[in-house]
């Protein structure tokens, strides 16, 4: 009886850590949603271009990186555009600021960019990304 005990408490326990395992990388069709309204141009390397709406990097609406041993944000609302390279282990992005300065940081090549298009959702990792044009929807 306490052998069957113990074996229904470690199933319980464990069934919230393995339903989590399933949703990372986000559910199909299903997008986080942007406290501000920004749209994007997406290129990804092979050269295809996405259009979306709703764009956020991992939910939130702000680049993220390291700039030597700090970390820097930038919101969307600063950034024109960001271009994205692989520098060994490490990607890359050179961000275009409002005001024509550029900056880089070392990005999470993990994160996911993700939006709306017209004929769905969309996602992206950014080691996938060549270029991200941002601007104010």
């Amino acid at each position: 009886m306490r052998k069957r005990i113990l074996s229904i408490v470690v199933v319980l326990m464990a069934v919230p850590l393995l339903m989590g395992l399933g949703s990372q990388g986000g559910a199909p069709g299903k997008i986080p949603k942007p406290d501000k309204k920004y749209s994007a141009v997406f290129v990804d390397h092979m050269d295809v271009v996405t259009e979306c709406s709703d764009v956020t990097i991992e939910g939130i609406t702000f680049l993220e990186g390291k700039r030597g041993g700090g970390t820097v944000t930038i919101p969307f609302q600063n950034i024109t555009s960001v271009l994205f390279r692989l520098n060994g282990n490490s990607l890359i992005a050179t961000v275009r600021l409002g005001d024509g300065k550029t900056m880089e940081l070392t990005v999470d090549k993990k994160h996911r960019a993700y939006g709306m298009t017209g004929y769905g959702t969309f996602q992206i990792q950014l080691v996938d990304l060549k270029k991200l044009t941002l601007r104010k929807s």
